[in-house]
């Protein structure tokens, strides 16, 4: 009784040290430091302190993960935060029973600060302040993996090790704190010691676990990896016996399934994992999604479809999945459509219940909307060559409306529905505002060509109106450009010497405020790449990599500059803004932002935080393009 007692406060006093790290950070802070269930957390947030990745945020969330018992789905829940000053704060209460352990994000826009990459966590304790099953476990998870469904955590294995040996101790039932116990022990690299100590535990881990239905199955994977293939294989088959439909017989066919590379062979061993073993119902999704693949590959569209209609948790696009080989080849289309038809049905049904745990809701908004455009566009194609031009029509209208016009595919198909139906000014009108916001490809302009000329009856002034229209586009870029004039600087490159803003009159210069330890960072300067490489024959267009807010400085700071710029693949300039003195001059939201200054020294453009990847190569590109013309 007393090693338990005192295994539990040091378990506590471990947890507190965690949590005072994040606190000195003074980006984030938090309220009670192990929060029990039932409690009112309150978090705070900084954005002027000096690692703050979100500087100037118009509006700030709070996004936390919960950590359940192991083997349930993690919960997101999103709590917006109220401003004084530069603070923010935002409190919520822990109803979960089962909550095991909390990871902290905050999220503004394309903006995220998970300090630096090492995230911010927290147990959860019981109403006696001890920790819970599987609290210990959570820590020791994450710490391993650096994190858990996109939020990271410091990644840290020799803690991982103590966190899980404490689990261990507390709660040796918990067999999921073997599993990552031995699997810390054999990786990365495995000896034949590590797996002789894993093989000793095996043996008492046989007897503790021997009626656990849960735990078998793991059982035997470890006796395998440790060299016990026979004993393995011998208990494997005793307990099969003994439940022929139990998990055991279940993990051997799941294995089977991974081995299996016969397209026939492998769907049959599919669809009895689907009809005889009761599994989770993750599992169960993944089996199916991936018998429904099998199906499409193998042509058996009508069983594609019958397995989509009995999980209604796999993702409505799939519809239009098992409905495309058809519609491009235009056989079956009135059974294809009316499948795209149920998957349009499905996704205009759910509502915010239908989210998955773990997933924002704002991106979960966004990917209905992409997926009805899909659909509607699918069906819109099914419908035309079906000679059911009107509704096709009416299709790929919706369709344009949700993509904002921002699809090129979507596009090309409304103005051909235009045309096709003899709304000529409609087709002029959609093409040239495609043509404005530079979504119209070939084929769209070459369907603009046509209605033009009904309309216009000849296509005198079809060119100077297609200049005009990429004009206006311009314009209105130029419109809408921030027009400020950009602060002064001079800053030290990787090589000593100073750069100015100066050097870059009668140029387009880019900025880009990255750091080392910021992830979208790290996504952005590849993309990043890209448009320097397409510019960099271009005398008059320069780029510079602004490393600011570093952790750390001198030399260290350089050696890490230049290794991630190594392994990017990246060769802009880089200058380093100390202090960081640049980044408040300019006003910067957050990490990582992107200032575009025309070749009169004025901001024009900026991008904060980074998404997607095609689309900013595209704005810039644009952007500078437009620059380059004033």
């Amino acid at each position: 009784m007393r090693v338990v007692q005192l295994l539990s406060v040091v378990a506590v006093l471990v947890l507190f040290v965690c949590c005072s790290d994040s606190a000195r950070a003074q980006v984030a802070s938090w309220t009670p430091q192990n929060p029990k269930t039932g409690d009112i957390i309150t978090l705070t947030y900084n954005a002027a302190a000096p690692n703050a990745a979100i500087r100037r945020p118009a509006g700030l969330t709070l996004q936390t993960l919960i950590l359940r018992e192991v083997g349930t789905v993690p919960v997101l829940i999103e709590t917006p935060m109220t401003r004084s000053g530069k603070t923010w704060k935002a409190s919520f209460s822990l109803p979960q029973k089962d909550a095991r352990f909390l990871l902290h994000q905050f999220v503004s826009g394309n903006l995220k600060d998970d300090n630096v990459g090492k995230g911010w966590g927290a147990m959860v304790l019981g109403s006696d302040g001890k920790p819970l099953k599987a609290s210990h476990y959570w820590r020791g998870a994450v710490l391993a993996s650096g994190g858990n469904s996109g939020f990271g955590f410091q990644k840290d294995v020799k803690a991982a090790k103590a966190a899980i040996t404490l689990e261990r101790k507390l709660f040796p039932e918990n067999y999921s704190a073997a599993n990552l116990a031995w699997y810390l022990e054999v990786n990365p690299v495995s000896s034949n010691a590590a797996k002789a100590r894993v093989r000793k535990e095996l043996r008492e881990a046989l007897r503790l676990f021997r009626t656990n239905e849960e735990a078998l199955p793991m059982l035997l994977i470890w006796l395998d990896e440790v060299g016990e293939e026979k004993k393995a294989d011998s208990l494997r088959k005793l307990l099969i016996a003994e439940n022929p439909r139990g998990k055991v017989a279940a993990s051997g066919v799941s294995k089977e399934i991974s081995l299996e590379h016969v397209p026939a062979k492998k769907i049959a061993l599919l669809e009895r994992y689907i009809a005889e073993f009761s599994v989770r119902e993750e599992e169960l999704l993944a089996a199916k999604r991936q018998l429904l693949m099998l199906y499409v590959q193998a042509r058996q569209y009508d069983k594609a479809y019958a397995v989509l209609m009995s999980a209604l948790k796999l993702d409505a696009d799939l519809f239009r999945t098992i409905a495309s080989p058809n519609i491009e080849k235009g056989t079956g289309l009135d059974t294809a459509a009316a499948w795209v038809t149920d998957g349009i049905t499905r996704v205009r049904k759910q509502d915010e219940h239908a989210k998955p745990l773990n997933v924002a809701v704002e991106e979960w908004r966004k990917s209905n909307v992409n997926t009805l455009a899909s659909l509607l566009n699918a069906r819109g194609l099914a419908l035309s060559k079906m000679g059911k031009k009107a509704e096709a029509e009416t299709d790929f209208v919706e369709a344009f409306a949700l993509s904002k016009g921002d699809d090129p595919l979507i596009n090309y198909n409304v103005i051909d529905a235009y045309v096709t139906n003899g709304k000529y000014q409609k087709a002029v009108d959609t093409g040239l505002e495609c043509i404005q916001k530079g979504k119209a490809n070939l084929k769209a302009v070459e369907k603009l060509k046509v209605a033009f000329a009904k309309v216009h009856g000849s296509l005198t002034g079809y060119d100077k109106t297609v200049k005009d229209a990429r004009s206006a586009a311009e314009a209105m870029l130029l419109r809408n450009g921030i027009n400020k004039p950009a602060p002064d600087f001079a800053l030290k490159d990787a090589h000593g010497a100073t750069v100015n803003l100066n050097d870059f009159r009668g140029k387009v210069a880019v900025l880009a405020f990255w750091s080392t330890w910021s992830g979208p960072s790290r996504s952005l300067l590849p993309q990043l790449q890209k448009v320097f490489e397409g510019f960099q024959y271009y005398r008059n267009v320069s780029f510079l990599a602004v490393n600011t807010s570093e952790t750390e400085t001198s030399a260290t700071r350089d050696s890490l500059v230049k290794k991630l710029m190594a392994g990017l693949k990246c060769s802009i300039p880089v200058v380093y803004d100390e202090g960081p003195i640049l980044a408040e001059k300019y006003e910067m939201e957050g990490i990582p932002t992107m200032y575009v200054i025309d070749r009169n020294g004025k901001i024009q453009f900026k991008h904060v935080g980074f998404n997607n990847g095609d689309e900013l190569v595209n704005e810039l590109t644009e952007q500078i393009g437009v620059l380059l013309k004033h």
